[in-house]
């Protein structure tokens, strides 16, 4: 048994670190990249070579190599409608795919269309959580009370599966029309569901064996576990109820992939200078001045404006926030640091706070409590850097950066004790500096 083929990518923070640009740079190194959480509610943003931008939902970022297998791991939550949409976009770049180069597990739950619509009952009321409306805290409840369906059935029976959605959504009638919700045609969508499903048929497979097999190879390839959203949003360690409904830890590659811990390696974090959050829960490093705020967000046009890749809704923004940071790489095991958007850190102007301990109940924290509502009862503790006035997005080099450029990454490091070895500069795919 070969140890230690897996690589994971993980988000430090609130999701929207670049984790996607990332997986896509670090991808040419590896054979498999794998997604083993979330679905189709997060979202990564690359920028192809050609200058197009790629927007991937649940598809694995690995996808714009030819030479790459990706796989959909039983830990995700499969909504077959939207990822048929996003195989058509990504084709309509000029980019294949195949049974060859895209597996699907056929042990991943799917999202059913009663559940995206008992999610936008439930975002109409007084229970509403800011969610993306698509499904997937409703489908974890199916999974976890073992009544959900999972993608086998896609193959092996699609006429029980159709019975499902269309029992779901008659039996829902009455609550969308309490709530406002126009009418629909049951029969259609549930026709439409499954005609979208069959289009998957050929993906579909036992990954975990796939994997498995591979993993035990005598030179096994080299695998790329990347995660979605974020640390502050796991549903065991997270901001809880302001989370979402899976592991988005490095514990979620075990059981999202079916992989032994003994095949991890590498745990490499992704971090974001401008720290961002789109929905409810505490934020205690939050931006609150209008006009900071302003500079922050960027233009709605560019590539790296703080919107969210799945929902365009604009995010919270906030300083950077290293004792959140350090539950985050205590949790993970991180023994590796990416982080983003350097070049936007002169955007605080010519000092830039940086949160080093969180004050509660009349305690210092070097390390964030565990819950949200101790979250809300903390506040920050700053110190303050010099920033630059220099345009980086052009530098390779980390001693090409201006002085306080590295001391900033230099204070990040001492202050985590891990090293960062990618710093982002710029949105596209080359403006990257590897130490």
């Amino acid at each position: 048994m070969s140890a230690m083929a897996i690589d994971v990518i993980v988000g430090l923070q609130r999701g929207d670190e670049g984790k996607g640009r990332f997986v896509d740079m670090l991808a040419k190194e590896y054979d498999i990249v794998a997604r083993f959480n979330g679905g189709n509610n997060a979202g990564h943003t690359v920028v192809l070579t050609s200058g197009k931008v790629l927007k991937l939902h649940l598809m694995p970022s690995g996808i714009t190599y030819p030479h790459i297998v990706n796989i959909i791991g039983n830990g995700t939550l499969v909504n077959p409608v939207k990822l048929v949409e996003e195989i058509a976009d990504i084709e309509s770049k000029g980019i294949e795919v195949s049974q060859k180069n895209l597996k699907l597990s056929s042990g991943s739950h799917l999202i059913l269309p009663h559940h995206i619509f008992e999610d936008e009952i439930r975002e109409i009321g007084e229970g509403r959580q800011g969610s993306t409306k698509s499904g997937i805290a409703q489908v974890s409840a199916f999974k976890a009370m073992r009544t959900g369906a999972r993608t086998e059935m896609i193959k092996n029976d699609p006429k029980k599966l159709y019975d499902l959605i269309l029992d779901g959504l008659m039996a829902q009638k009455p609550l969308r029309e309490a709530v406002g919700l126009k009418n629909i045609d049951e029969e259609a969508i549930a026709h439409e569901y499954i005609k979208n499903a069959q289009l998957l048929r050929g993906f579909i497979t036992d990954t975990v064996f796939y994997l498995n097999q591979e993993l035990r190879k005598k030179k096994p390839p080299r695998i790329l576990a990347e995660g979605a959203q974020a640390f502050l949003l796991d549903i065991d360690h997270g901001m809880y109820p302001f989370t979402t409904s899976s592991s988005t830890t490095s514990g979620g590659v075990c059981t999202g992939l079916g992989a032994s811990p003994s095949f991890i390696g590498r745990i490499m974090g992704v971090s974001k200078a401008v720290q961002s959050h789109v929905g409810g829960g505490p934020f205690v490093t939050e931006v609150t001045d209008k006009k900071e705020l302003a500079k922050l967000h960027g233009d709605k046009n560019t590539i790296d404006a703080e919107y969210g890749a799945t929902t365009g809704r604009i995010r919270r923004l906030g300083y950077l926030d290293l004792p959140q940071i350090r539950r985050s790489q205590m949790v993970n095991g991180t023994n590796n640091m990416i982080l983003s958007k350097l070049d936007w850190v002169p955007r605080f102007g010519p000092k830039v706070p940086i949160c080093v301990a969180y004050k509660r109940k009349g305690r210092v924290l070097k390390i964030s409590p565990d819950s949200a509502y101790k979250l809300e009862q903390s506040t920050p503790l700053y110190e303050y850097l010099p920033t630059w006035k220099e345009d980086i997005q052009n530098v390779r080099k980390f001693s090409d950066l201006p002085k306080n450029a590295q001391n900033y990454i230099k204070f990040i490091e001492n202050h985590t004790e891990v090293p960062i070895s990618m710093i982002g500069v710029g949105p596209n795919r080359d403006q990257f500096i590897v130490r």
